[in-house]
This record gives structure tokens, sequence and C-alpha cells, in this order.
């Protein structure tokens, strides 16, 4: 990273610091200034994905076109980028899957500056801002903080019993909130170890001004279920939605593990009873910590089935009478809407392709194909503008044996079953659900993806692994824009005015691209490509 001089490395933290009076906003000022952009992994703390003051729309739609690329360096497992860039006062911010951040002027695509961290992360990842500050992940257990204008970075903290790598952090009433995945830092190309035994996700609340720990939750029980020395789980893959009039945040959490189970432990029976805090919605108090309200979607999931997606903030009615909801969504395929205040459910909704997900257990010696699988159902975000809900499904399955194909460990049974996944023969789709009711207003068929769905306007737009982006009507979901990216996509677009921008990460020449309305600009050439580093200066 490049490196500035002790006198104005104190300079930038003083002029950053978080102090506010008691009737300001809980909102950053740098967050509440940039509405009108995308500062926020999401665009907002409901977390809605919905840019309607945008000047894109089905009428003008046709003109896109690139208006600048930028090389993305850094490659992971997963490819390029698989999140979401943020758009802070003119400056777009992104991570890429080895863990580095960019910082591109909006209007020209030029690089002001990139933070060199290297470190392979299983993603999603994605920086956060506020309070002057850019905050991410910078490996699979680390988290820092780095100055906005510059890079530099302010602080960093080390983890020594969870792991990082996922999870875009938001700030809020000078906290900043972040989740971790149910691992810690190890050996091989991730140096990430998951499902180990003991493991759990963390909710984590940080001091922006210098890295201090303000509170966390486990979210597995203490005790793990009974057998620490095996099982794991509740990973936090995705923000929480927060409610900024009250102070309450929501996450959705992971599955538990070892799924289905191991040679010891067939059928989860090495964490019997309802694994509590998996592939629930949790309610809690951003400042003190306090846990509001729970309520658990599927208890004891022996099929990776997580309850991940950022919950969406919304006023609906319901049964005739006015309600603010949350609306929680992931990997198993269900949509649910609760009663903010209390955690009730009001209503649920299958959404995509469902098979053999009920089953209690799996007959020993026998193989069963599960739909949703580990990487089907709801993946990446949803949105909502309007009192209607647009999701990205993935209809793909996964076969599964009792004990995870012969497994030792947690570990072991992810990739046994993963890789046994049919990778030719899944289908996706386009959902429009109407949260006053959970009724589907319509599906429409696209090509398999991980992009979200993002509201523009009149419009909803999503990509495909292929590069195939979407632009689909509200009204009735039929496609009115369609456009052939340089890559494969597996990331979420931000908007703000007249440009949409998307991580494009698989593929050789990973880019993030910009498409703008009369766009003029051209994707370089891999030789064109070239990401300059800030050279390091002496301290």
């Amino acid at each position: 990273m490049r490196f500035i001089g002790i006198v104005l490395l104190l300079a930038m933290i003083f002029t950053v610091t978080t102090a506010q009076p008691e009737n300001q906003s809980l909102v950053p000022p740098d967050i509440e200034q940039s509405s009108s952009e995308w500062p926020l992994a999401n665009r907002d703390y409901a977390n809605t994905r919905a840019a309607l003051d945008a000047e894109i729309s089905s009428e003008n739609v046709d003109s896109l076109d690139v208006a600048w690329a930028v090389e993305i360096t850094g490659v992971g497992p997963f490819g390029g980028a698989a999140s979401n860039p943020i758009i802070v006062n003119g400056v777009v911010y992104l991570q890429d899957l080895a863990s580095n951040i960019y910082a591109v002027d909006f209007e020209s695509g030029e690089l002001l500056w990139f933070a060199d961290y290297s470190n392979a992360v299983i993603g999603p990842n994605g920086p956060g801002a506020g309070y002057g500050r850019i905050y991410a992940a910078t490996g699979v257990d680390t988290f820092a903080a780095l100055h906005m204008e510059t890079g530099q970075e302010i602080w960093s903290i080390t983890f020594e019993d969870r792991a990082t790598g996922a999870n875009q952090p938001y700030a809020f009433g000078n906290t900043v909130l972040f989740g971790t995945q149910a691992g810690i830092g190890g050996e091989g190309e991730m140096q990430y170890e998951g499902y180990q035994g003991g493991l759990s996700g963390f909710i984590l609340a940080f001091d922006p001004d210098t890295g201090e720990e303000l509170w966390d939750f486990q979210v597995v029980e203490e005790g793990f279920w009974g057998n620490p020395e095996i099982n794991s789980g509740g990973g936090l893959w995705y923000p929480p939605g927060i409610d900024i009039e009250t102070g309450a945040t929501f996450w959705g959490t992971g599955n538990p593990a070892p799924f289905p189970g191991t040679v010891d432990f067939p059928n989860g029976s090495s964490r019997p009873g309802d694994n509590l805090y998996t592939n629930t919605m949790l309610a809690f108090d951003y400042q003190s910590g306090e846990m509001l309200w729970y309520n658990q979607v599927l208890p004891h999931d022996i099929f990776d089935l997580d309850f991940q997606i950022s919950p969406v903030l919304l006023t609906a009615e319901i049964d005739g009478q006015e309600r603010d909801i949350v609306i929680g969504t992931g990997k198993l395929g269900k949509v649910y809407a609760f009663d903010r205040e209390s955690g009730e459910i009001l209503w649920e909704t299958p959404v995509g392709h469902h098979e053999n997900d009920d089953l209690d257990e799996i007959p020993l010696g026998e193989v069963v194909v599960v739909y949703p699988g580990q990487l089907g159902g709801v993946e990446t975000p949803i949105s909502s503008a309007d009192g209607i809900l647009y999701l990205q499904v993935g209809n793909w399955g996964t076969p599964y044996t009792a004990t995870g194909w012969g497994a030792e460990t947690g570990p072991e049974s992810v990739p046994r079953s993963e890789g046994r996944m049919d990778l030719n023969h899944g289908t996706g789709e386009i959902v429009a659900i109407d949260a006053n009711t959970g009724e589907i207003v319509w599906i429409t068929d696209v090509k398999l993806g991980f992009g979200g769905t993002t509201v523009v306007n009149d419009l909803v737009f999503t990509s495909s692994l292929d590069g195939s982006i979407y632009a689909l009507s509200r009204e009735d979901g039929s496609i009115i824009w369609e456009y052939v990216a340089p890559g494969g996509i597996n990331a979420w677009p931000a908007v703000a005015g007249d440009t949409i921008i998307f991580p494009i990460g698989i593929g050789g020449n990973p880019v993030l691209l910009a498409l703008r309305l009369a766009g003029e600009g051209e994707v370089p050439t891999p030789e064109q490509q070239r990401t300059p580093v800030p050279e390091e200066t002496e301290s």
C-alpha cells in the first residue's frame, strides 16, 4: 500500500473524527450527502436497491453504452469481484476478490487510488463508507478503515476466532456494523478454513475512530449444540437492514454444519435440536447490542439452505392494516414477511423449484437430489419498489448422502456435495412478489446468474454468469433490453444519474464497467488495461 508522512496521517485522522451532537442524524454525513448516488451496498439502509431518481428508464435504456472500464487486477477462486460497488461524493469504490480496494472517478473512470492487499477471499466482500472512511475486510482474518480520499490505512484489526472476507459493512450511529463467516484464517488458496468445529458467525460492532469492538453476538449458541468438536455454522454473508428511526438492525443468518452430516454423525445427529440461531431473522439494537427478537424459519437445516440475504425494510398494507415489515429470504427458496416490531411472520411464499428440501433425514446408503441446492434459491440481493419485491432465483440441485459423501469433518462435506452438482443444467428466473400479500405477480425465465436485482425507475436489472445483462419491465417482467458484457458476472451493480456500473468478474480480463446513456467509451483491450499502483513513499 501507499504510505504517507506521519504528520499528514495525524491530520487525516483528526479530520474524520465522528463526534457529533446528540440531536444530529444517526446517518453519517457523507452517506446522507450522497443519498442520490449509491453510498451503501444496497443503496440505502432499507436495502431497497431502488434508484427511482436515476435518469435511466425504458424510454432510453437502448442508448446505454460503455462510458469507461477499469481493470480489476486481483482475483480469487470465484473471479475478480462478487459484491456491490458504492458511489460516494462522485467516487466509485470497489473491492475485488483479492481484497484490493479501488477508488475511481465516477465521471471519467480515472483511478484515484488503489489499496493493494492481495489476500484472496471467498466473498461476497466489498467496501462500506462513512465518517470520511472506507471500511472493508482486507483478508480472511483482518478488517480495516482507510481514508476515503487517499486510501491510506487508518487502523486495522486481526481476528483469531472468526473469519472475514465476506459481508459488506454499514456505518451508522458512530458504529460500524459487520458480520463474519463460520471460519478462521488457515492454509490453502484462500488461507481460509470454514466449518471447522467450534466456529460461528459473529455480528460485530466497531468504533469507526479506533476499530475498538463495541459489542458482538455469536450466532451459534454457547456449547455448539453439544459438540463443539464438530459443529459450526451461522455465517453472516450480507449487511443488515437498519431502521434509521428506531436504530433496530435486522440480520439474516446462514446454515448449521456439518451438512447433511458425517460418517460418525449422519443427518446432522451431532447437533440435535433447532440449532439456534442459524437460518434466523435476528433483530438487535445497533448501539447496545441487545437482542430485540428472533424468528428461526428453518430449524435443524441439513441441506445448507441459508437465510442469508440482506433484509429489506418497507411499509405494507396487510389485511387492511398498514404494517412496518422486514422481508427475509435466501438459499432456502422461501420469502418471509415479518412484523418489524414483534418478529411475527405475516406471510410466507416459496419461489423456484423445490424437491426433497423438506426431508428430515436421508436414508443411509441412498443419494437424494435436493432443490434448492447449495448454489440455488435466492443467492444474491433482492430489491423493492412501490410495494413489489424482485428476486433472482436459481434452480440448481445438489446430490446429498446422509454422511456428506463419507465426510469425516464439516469442511469435507462442502466440496464433496458441491462438486457433484450438474453445472450445465441450472436455470434462472426473476420473480416479482406483492409485499402486501406475498402473492407472485410475474415470473420471467432468464439465464442462471448471481446478479441480484436492481430497480431503476420502471425497470429491474439483473445479470447472468455468462455476462448477459437484462433490463426487465417492472410491470409484466418482459425483457426490454439485453446487453452482452465482456465477461461473466457474479456481482451486482450500482446506479447514479445516467450511469449503471457492473463488476465484470469472470473471465480472463475482469473489469469494472460503467454503462452510460449515450456513452462513447470503449472496453480496453488486455494490453491497454494497466492499473497504476501509487508509489510507496517513506513515512
